[in-house]
């Protein structure tokens, strides 16, 4: 009888395979997205919306994501640009993203040339500051958006005799006019 019984099993068709839940659908690919304006160009790495991992570099707090600097964008530019009343030469640059730190100085954010050439990684949010020379930095506050992006997205917009550079990660904005003229 058991020899039937295992017959049978093994007769039977196979029961369907459960479909993927939604939890389980893979991640989009993080890859290197680019965006121009006259003169300029931004590439940027399409990280994905990581909301506890942003709360954490906001937060004055010794934690990972604070302990390091974000290079998130490359920014390649053929003229010279104002920001903030500082000069920023023609060149290839890295915009770094700064942590809030322990002591609570605030988030930053750095235009810092860099040797020509790509230093971003498709599928690697963790890419080594490249080295070079700050010629710009500032405290940032990201504002609250209206909608959530699901990775980063960098833009340049046109503005009055200026370029808007506009960052959106996720329910977060940040925007800096890049002028063409002192």
């Amino acid at each position: 009888m058991t020899s039937l019984v295992l017959v049978a099993l093994l007769q039977a068709p196979a029961a369907p395979s459960p479909s993927p839940s939604p939890a389980a659908a893979p991640k989009p690919s993080i890859v290197i997205q680019t965006a121009t304006a006259p003169g300029l160009t931004v590439s940027y790495l399409t990280a994905p919306w990581g909301p506890v991992t942003f709360s954490a570099m906001e937060r004055a707090q010794e934690g990972f994501y604070n302990r390091r600097t974000w290079p998130f964008a490359r920014l390649e530019s053929k003229k010279a640009l104002t920001l903030d009343g500082t000069t920023v030469p023609p060149g290839n640059y890295a915009l770094v993203f700064h942590p809030n730190t322990p002591d609570n100085a605030g988030m930053g954010l750095e235009i810092r040339r860099i040797a020509p050439g790509e230093f971003l990684q498709t599928g690697n949010v963790m890419t080594a500051t490249p080295e070079g020379e700050t010629v710009w930095q500032t405290r940032i506050r990201f504002d609250a958006a209206d909608t959530t992006e699901p990775a980063l997205r960098v833009s340049l917009e046109p503005a009055a005799r200026a370029t808007k550079l506009v960052v959106r990660y996720g329910d977060r904005r940040l925007e800096r006019l890049l002028s063409d003229r002192p």
